[in-house]
């Protein structure tokens, strides 16, 4: 050993176990960052998919300009696709009413067009048509269809390709003709009513260009139409509420960074309480104090060695886990997601943030350590410094002596109480300002309800003209997992105690009572399935009605006396603002009404579904009718809340995970290093089960100053951020988290109760003289 640095080697090999504890800290705090970042890319690449699939894959879109400014603009270095796309004429194909577009390959593919047959038309006699009217029509490629234009023109098209329908085609059973762009022009004047898509590089400065763009052309703000959501997840937006997001980003980054410096620090604090005398000896050997500095940070940096690759392997395998099971409960969406591709700023963040908080965690320690007196070593009384000194004795009249000995125990040391009270507190500030995400979530990404179907059959006009034996065939369709029908009767007239009022009379069978049964905000369900001329009401600001009350309700048929069963918080149905809607069961909507059909027909598919079975329930609809087919619209609605979920109950489950070792390993280092004192206690006559009760008592005085920190600046940081994510958007005014307080109180205390088992045992097991000779 040719140096007193060399002794940082040989420490870590002869105590093992403790070095081991502080590199299982570093590995913690960077698997915090690395998961977090991985995770918070997994989500943005999951989020961009479901973007570009839902509205398209372009950063800006520019109105009313002529060709030659949409060359130049094609022409910058930042340009990766541009293009034209039109805006939708109307005409008819037969007798089936249908929407013209058309535009460039390129754009068009963008914009989610898919040619799954065929080619791109490239004159302007040839379209493309969607594949769900080719098959209904019979249509074969290169076939000559005639359509005419909402103007009354006629022209001659060639079907040189189907295409893929579009999940809002789907949904509103309509159909589309797809042109070139100079098929487009052909049948318009000008470039009035066209838009110029525009896809910048990945890296590129989006903000700029689109700044330098406007200026050079001279371009008005009604000229330009921003997609916020894409440069909002590059990071490139302007909008508020995406300032806003940013701003929260780095809040919630200084809080991890804070969290692991808090728990580092802790480690080699108490690492360094516990070698006192070992500083005092090498003060005496002729060491300087910024020797001392030097050799505690540079074995905090060696201790770096060990945990940031364990700290990045274990973040990186979260990361590969979450992108895993959004490929498994999503295949088809997520077909593009990588699940093996590291990400590198989760690496180089992990990296980075180990070094910072480490060194940062390292530094008062070191100040500590070169403080240590040589006549600290030469006495004998290396920990003299560590031991609690009062004024008076301990008051043991109110309370047990080793009640009054924990506490003192843990307020004795100022610099000590802060740390373990800052461990705790760090952790319920996580986890309350991460929990404002799920508020968010509900908020702006809605899970799919029990009710959401994957097909409906509708009547145009709202009408009851769905026979019954519809529903029947429905439901005995091969792939159809449950079928339920609908009646409506629209803007009836009421009269009640508290004036006239119109409403509209939906009725529900068993499944959709049963999926109502958790919006009851009051009376009873049953009644309204059994009882004649029993209602529910669904609450709004605009109706008065309770339980118990009773309206008249005005039809075709007469006048009738109905009873409010019950009331619900929401409903699926949009009514306007002055209009109440009132749920009823069948059988009262029939003697009400005298109408005996209905007007929706809802199917749920089972996992096992083909397009045979689409197929089979379309057969069931008439051409007045409408066939809505949700399936791509429910994946895309499943993708969304699957990837931000993950997300946020990923990394919530990763902090209360974290706030559990913590606060064991917090408390294993505290006892271990008064093992000598609590020797000395049992040598004097102190039982195990005071030194149980002692201990617990002293983790009880660190997690209460702990939560009740945690609390005093916790709910401050999440209600700001509440404010700024939810009740700017949202109107939503902001309320004290009980829940989320709750559970990460519960969680606290849990660990702190477990976190003495095994200590104390460890000292109960030693004999007296070889505690209080512990080293």
């Amino acid at each position: 050993m040719n140096s007193y640095l060399g002794l940082i080697k040989e420490y870590g090999k002869v105590h093992k176990k403790k070095t081991r504890i502080t590199i299982i800290c570093i590995a913690i705090a960077v698997c915090l960052v690395t998961a977090i970042f991985g995770l918070a890319q997994a989500m943005i690449q999951a989020q961009t998919i479901g973007q570009i699939k839902a509205n398209g894959y372009w950063h800006v879109a520019f109105k009313n300009i002529d060709d030659e400014t949409a060359s130049l603009i094609q022409n910058r270095p930042e340009i990766e696709v541009a293009g034209w796309l039109s805006s939708t004429q109307e005409g008819t194909l037969g007798t089936k009413a249908i929407a013209i577009m058309g535009g460039d390959e390129a754009t068009s593919g963008n914009m989610g067009l898919t040619v799954n047959n065929g080619r791109f038309p490239q004159s302007t006699n040839e379209a493309l048509l969607d594949k769900q009217f080719v098959n209904e029509l019979g249509i074969s490629l290169y076939d000559n269809v005639k359509v005419v234009l909402s103007d009354g023109s006629t022209h001659d098209f060639v079907i040189t390709g189907t295409y893929n329908n579009t999940p809002s085609q789907l949904k509103d059973d309509t159909h589309g003709l797809f042109l070139s762009y100079d098929g487009i022009r052909e049948i318009s004047n000008g470039t009035s009513g066209y838009t110029y898509y525009v896809q910048f590089k990945s890296g590129s400065n989006m903000r700029n260009a689109i700044d330098t763009i406007k200026a050079d052309f001279n371009l008005s703000d009604e000229q330009i139409s921003e997609n916020p959501a894409l440069l909002g997840l590059t990071g490139q937006s302007r909008d508020s509420f995406m300032i806003s997001t940013y701003i929260i980003a780095v809040i919630l980054f200084i809080l991890v960074l804070a969290a692991g410096t808090l728990m580092i620090a802790s480690s080699i604090n108490m690492s360094v309480r516990e070698r006192v005398q070992f500083f005092g000896l090498m003060r005496c050997l002729g060491a300087s104090t910024s020797q001392v500095k030097k050799y505690v940070l540079l074995e905090s940096i060696r201790l770096c060695l060990f945990g940031i690759p364990i700290g990045l392997f274990v973040g990186t395998v979260i990361t590969m886990a979450s992108s895993a099971f959004l490929r498994y409960v999503n295949s088809a969406y997520f077909s593009d997601m990588p699940i093996f591709d590291l990400s590198l700023i989760s690496l180089v963040s992990g990296t980075l943030v180990g070094f910072l908080t480490v060194t940062l965690a390292a530094l008062s320690p070191a100040k500590k350590a070169a403080k240590v007196s040589p006549q600290c070593a030469v006495s004998g009384n290396a920990a003299q410094s560590t031991m609690f000194t009062t004024k008076a004795a301990l008051n043991i009249k109110l309370i047990k002596p080793e009640t009054s000995l924990g506490i003192s125990h843990a307020l004795s040391d100022k610099k000590n109480i802060l740390l373990m009270t800052g461990s705790f507190a760090i952790s319920i500030i996580l986890f309350l300002s991460f929990s404002v995400l799920v508020d968010f979530m509900g908020q702006g990404i809605r899970a799919l309800k029990p009710y959401t179907p994957d097909i409906s059959i509708a009547s145009s006009d709202n009408s009851n003209s769905l026979d019954k034996e519809v529903l029947e065939q429905a439901q005995n369709i091969s792939g159809v997992k449950r079928a339920f029908g609908r009646m409506f009767e629209g803007d009836l007239s009421i009269t009640n105690v508290y004036g006239d009022a119109k409403i509209n009379l939906i009725s529900y069978e068993g499944n959709q009572f049963k999926w109502a049964k958790q919006e009851v905000v009051s009376g009873n369900i049953d009644s309204v399935i059994n009882e004649k001329n029993t209602v529910l009401v669904v609450y709004s600001d605009n109706s008065n009605l309770q339980v118990g009350d009773t309206f008249t309700v005005k039809t075709a048929h007469g006048e009738n006396t109905v009873y409010v069963g019950g009331v619900l918080s929401n409903s699926p149905f949009v009514s306007e603002a002055d209009t109440q809607t009132v749920i009823c069961s069948e059988q009262t909507f029939q003697d009400l009404t005298e109408e005996q059909g209905y007007s929706v027909i809802d199917t749920q598919l089972s996992r096992n579904a083909s397009e045979d079975t689409v197929t089979q329930l379309r057969r069931l609809t008439s051409s007045e009718q409408i066939f809505s087919d949700r399936r791509e619209v429910n994946t895309g609605a499943k993708a969304a809340y699957y990837s931000f979920a993950l997300f946020i109950y990923g990394f919530l489950v990763i902090i209360a995970s974290i706030t559990v070792f913590n606060i064991i390993n917090s408390m294993n280092n505290s006892v271990s290093n008064r093992k000598n004192r609590y020797g000395v206690m049992r040598a004097i006559g102190m039982t195990g089960k005071q030194l149980h009760h002692m201990v617990i008592v002293e983790a009880s005085t660190y997690a209460i100053c702990g939560c009740l920190t945690g609390l005093i600046i916790s709910l401050p940081i999440h209600r700001l951020i509440f404010q700024m994510m939810i009740t700017s958007k949202w109107g939503l005014n902001w309320q004290v988290p009980f829940g989320m307080l709750a559970i990460i109180i519960g969680i606290t205390i849990l660990s702190t109760v477990l976190s003495v088992i095994r200590p104390v045992k460890t000292l109960n097991k030693m004999s007296i003289t070889d505690i209080v000779n512990a080293q």
